[in-house]
C-alpha cells in the first residue's frame, strides 16, 4: 500500500525518513540513527511509516522528499514539538549526509 504525500503527509514523511535509516549500504549508522529519530517523532506525531523505497535510490533526496512533505502541513501542525523536532534531525541528517 502506497502513501499519500497530500491526505498523509505525515505518515509519507515518516516513511520515507524511516527508508533511509534502514540502507545500511549507503547511509552511515550514526545519520541512519537521526532518521530514525525523526521517523518516530512523526510517528508520535501521527503519521504511520510504511514500507517505502528511496527515492531514486538516494537517501538525500529521500530526505528532501521528506522535508518537502513536511511543507504540505498546516502552521498548527507544524508548529508542534514533535514535528519541529523531525524536521531539525532530518535537516541535521541531510547536512551530514552531504
Amino acid at each position: 500500500m502506497a502513501v499519500d504525500t497530500v491526505s498523509d503527509p505525515l505518515g509519507y514523511a515518516a516513511s520515507l525518513l524511516d527508508a533511509v535509516g534502514a540502507d545500511r549500504e549507503q547511509v552511515p549508522a550514526d545519520i541512519a540513527l537521526e532518521c530514525l529519530y525523526a521517523a518516530e517523532l512523526l510517528e508520535l506525531a501521527g503519521g504511520r511509516a510504511q514500507p517505502v523505497p528511496l527515492i531514486d535510490g538516494d537517501p538525500a533526496a529521500s530526505i528532501r522528499a521528506a522535508m518537502g512533505a513536511l511543507g504540505l502541513l498546516d502552521e498548527q501542525a507544524f508548529a508542534s514539538t514533535p514535528v519541529l523536532d523531525a524536521a531539525r534531525a532530518a535537516r541535521h541528517a541531510l547536512r551530514r549526509l552531504g
